[in-house]
């Protein structure tokens, strides 16, 4: 269960904290997020919860997840699309294998098992995000400038207390609709894992269970890298119009209540992944082209795949890859005709879902 969204905005604001509650944290990792054109049709702001949200699934990674680090590899150019470091854990708190990964950073979803609530059995909630940069990809001016130093294995860092964007429920505890935000003080945490080469830990917002300074550190110190790993996904893209790149390709958005299989994300060919602050909010991208794996849905008022597969005007195209999965093209941008997203759709090739040994390499 996850119940974190990668950070919306890094700003400063004088907001008094909002309390969540754990209810709302266990109903937000309940729900499946929506990224389809009946959610925008009703207004409705896609996946939003009662706390901030995250990822509800995790890629395997091609090796058994450690508990402790492996060892460290000298960071060296890696593909764009590849995995460089692995799960690991301390104590209570879990690193996950990376989620996705783009042409600047990769982010993984930071775990805490054991938590009790107060109301039935300890239960795991998501606690934080890394975000591992490329060399040169990060700028740590707001780590730089509001931080207090610290090192993290002989080397450069910053833990910070940042100002983050949430997005909470609206006047009643159980409203979905019109959702507000708030900002936040949440402790961060930036340091050089190599020369040139940034990560950052920063928290979730869960009230007095949020992860501390301490333990971000902790997190930092045990963190290593690892020989690069290509990207795989169960879908090949054959066809794209001129112009896209691809931006992102993993197991999922970080958004709570995703269930995909596969998650590979297409933007303006002249995004830029350097010089960044923080990472890009790719799901609130209007100008993005996902295609998605996901498993079938029979039920609900929303079965997928849809019927007609290609429904005119609404900008995306279901195609079916067996009785279990079934892939989407959504052209969150609006700017492709119905032919253009049919013809994406069209030239999509699918390894086998249930096979993991069978998936492409993602090359960019």
């Amino acid at each position: 269960m996850n119940d974190m969204r990668q950070l919306l905005e890094v700003a400063k604001a004088d907001a008094p904290p909002v309390r969540v509650s754990v209810d709302d944290i266990v109903r937000a990792g309940q729900r499946r997020v929506r990224h389809r054109w009946y959610a925008r049709a009703a207004g409705v702001a896609c996946g939003v919860a009662a706390v901030v949200l995250a990822a509800a699934s995790v890629l395997p990674a091609d090796h058994p997840a450690e508990s402790g680090p492996v060892g460290s590899v000298a960071v060296a150019p890696a593909p764009l699309f590849a995995f460089t470091f692995s799960g690991y854990a301390v104590g209570d708190y879990r690193v996950g294998d990376p989620l996705e990964v783009t042409p600047g950073y990769q982010r993984a979803d930071i775990t805490q098992s054991n938590v009790d609530v107060g109301d039935g059995p300890p239960v795991a909630l998501s606690a934080g995000t890394l975000t591992v940069y490329r060399p040169g990809a990060f700028q740590p001016d707001t780590f730089l400038r509001d931080g207090k130093p610290v090192t993290v294995r002989g080397r450069e860092g910053r833990a910070a207390v940042i100002a983050k964007r949430v997005l909470v429920a609206g006047p009643e505890r159980s409203s979905r609709l019109n959702p507000t935000e708030r900002v936040v003080d949440v402790p961060a945490l930036a340091w050089q894992y190599a020369g040139g080469a940034w990560a950052t830990i920063e928290a979730s917002y869960l009230a007095e269970r949020t992860m501390t300074a301490g333990v971000q550190r902790q997190l930092a110190e045990r963190f290593t890298t690892r020989v690069p790993v290509a990207a795989k996904v169960p879908v090949r893209v054959t066809h794209l119009p001129d112009g896209w790149r691809l931006g992102s390709a993993g197991a999922g958005s970080l958004v709570a209540g995703d269930t995909s299989v596969a998650l590979l994300r297409f933007v303006p060919a002249a995004t830029d992944f350097g010089g960044l602050t923080g990472p890009l909010d790719l799901d609130a991208n209007p100008a993005a082209i996902r295609i998605t794996v996901a498993p079938v849905e029979t039920e609900g008022p929303y079965p997928h795949p849809f019927d007609p597969p290609c429904p005119a005007g609404q900008h995306f195209c279901d195609v079916k890859i067996d009785a279990r999965y079934y892939a989407e093209v959504h052209d969150q941008s609006g700017t492709l005709s119905d032919a253009q997203v049919r013809a994406i759709a069209d030239g999509l090739r699918f390894a086998t879902v249930a096979d993991k040994g069978s998936w492409f390499a993602v090359t960019g």
